[in-house]
């Protein structure tokens, strides 16, 4: 399984990240089936954003009408680890079962390394299981270490 984020989005999503360092981005990215074409940025409001975070609710329902009236659709979830690997913690997993309607596929950015952060992804199902997905970028897939 994988997702497609053209290198212009990786770059994207890191500099968010860095950009609310040394509180947690987020945002969604938008596009059709398992290619995303556009970020969008979502405020983090929730009460404790260095480690967790919460889309503002106002602002996931302009991200509704965006996807919908470009005929495009949610591709992934994502958002940042400041201060721990990229991989879903309990927390994570138990939100993305939560919102599941939106999507099932989310993209976390780690910047445990400030100089090196990584992107990875993955798919969370009904159950709470986790399973990685490569990321396709440009036609080949990204290396995290690129």
């Amino acid at each position: 399984m994988s997702i497609k984020i053209p290198r212009r989005l990786l770059a994207d999503l890191i500099a968010h990240a860095l950009q609310d360092d040394p509180n947690e981005s987020c945002g969604l990215l938008l596009g059709n089936g398992h290619e995303a074409d556009e970020m969008h940025r979502m405020s983090n409001v929730n009460a404790k954003p260095i480690s967790r975070y919460t889309m503002q609710p106002g602002e996931l329902v302009e991200a509704q009408e965006k996807a919908k009236n470009s005929n495009r659709e949610f591709v992934a979830i994502y958002h940042s680890h400041t201060f721990t690997q990229g991989y879903p913690s309990k927390t994570d997993i138990s939100n993305a079962v939560a919102v599941a309607s939106i999507s099932t596929r989310h993209v976390i950015i780690s910047l445990v390394e400030k100089t090196r952060p990584v992107v990875r992804a993955f798919a969370i199902n009904a159950k709470s299981e986790v399973t990685e997905l490569v990321i396709e970028t440009d036609g080949e897939p990204y290396q995290a270490s690129d």
